[in-house]
């Protein structure tokens, strides 16, 4: 009988004390923190923005075409500047490494242009006719490989500069003729008349910098300014009417990008 009234008893004051153990439970989790956020991992996203690109040339010629062109004659007419421009959109994915409040990384994007610029120059009527150059550029790509060095204000908001490799698909079209009376192939031959193009993948360098925000545990935004120094292109065709007669065009290519992307973390 004594032995049934003590186990009685003991569980009588488990039932009584089990509220208050599970609430002292409660409090020692509710006390340890949360994980903290890391910006360590692979990442993938999209980004879309506006572009403005300056393509510079030049044309220059050899001695045959220099002594029927050159003075007294006109000399060859050259537009300013090409500045093609326009939406953007692509795609990047990226890692970074977070040490502190200090985040390294590297990102590489690929991105939509297809913008096309087309401006021509005429020189004064002379002997040599109305010279006249007409210059295409266009951007129909772009991507960039690049390293990230950024630096964490508070924990969800990482500030960083850029720089690396930049390429694109650059194509520019220069054609030069001789106007009015004379046509390339005509009865009356040209002074001045021929077309070159050159295409490819052109290297150069990008460096740049912006913010980027997480507004939840995997996903960030972000705001981003490049220049794209995409290097030079030269293409030297013939003049069609003046046997040895040629014309070298250079171009150089620049690009200012700011676009906007999201990013989910893996």
């Amino acid at each position: 009988m004594m032995k049934r009234l003590a186990t009685f008893c003991a569980l009588a004051v488990g039932v009584a004390c089990a509220p208050a153990v599970l609430a002292a439970d409660m409090a020692v989790k509710a006390a340890t923190p949360a994980p903290a956020w890391s910006w360590s991992g692979f990442y993938a996203g999209v980004n879309a923005g506006y572009g403005s690109g300056t393509a510079d040339t030049s044309v220059a010629t050899n001695a045959i075409e220099a002594n029927v062109i050159g003075p007294p004659f006109a000399p060859i007419p050259l537009p300013g500047a090409l500045h093609p421009n326009g939406f953007i959109g692509g795609g990047q994915i990226g890692y970074n490494y977070q040490l502190g409040n200090i985040v390294a990384g590297l990102e590489t994007d690929l991105s939509y242009a297809g913008w096309t610029k087309t401006d021509a120059a005429t020189a004064a009527p002379s002997i040599a006719g109305t010279l006249t150059t007409t210059i295409q550029n266009k951007l129909d790509w772009f991507g960039t490989f690049r390293a990230r060095l950024g630096v964490l204000p508070t924990e969800n908001l990482l500030v960083y500069a850029t720089g690396g490799v930049a390429y694109g698909g650059v194509q520019t079209t220069t054609t030069a003729s001789n106007l009015p009376g004379f046509s390339c192939n005509g009865p009356f031959g040209s002074l001045y008349c021929g077309a070159g193009s050159t295409s490819g993948t052109s290297i150069g360098w990008t460096a740049g910098g912006g913010l980027e925000y997480a507004f939840a545990r995997q996903w960030t935004v972000k705001a981003e300014y490049l220049y794209l120094d995409l290097g030079g292109r030269s293409v030297t065709f013939s003049d069609l009417d003046l046997p040895g007669g040629t014309l070298t065009a250079n171009t150089g290519f620049t690009v200012q990008i700011v676009r906007g992307g999201l990013n989910y973390r893996f």
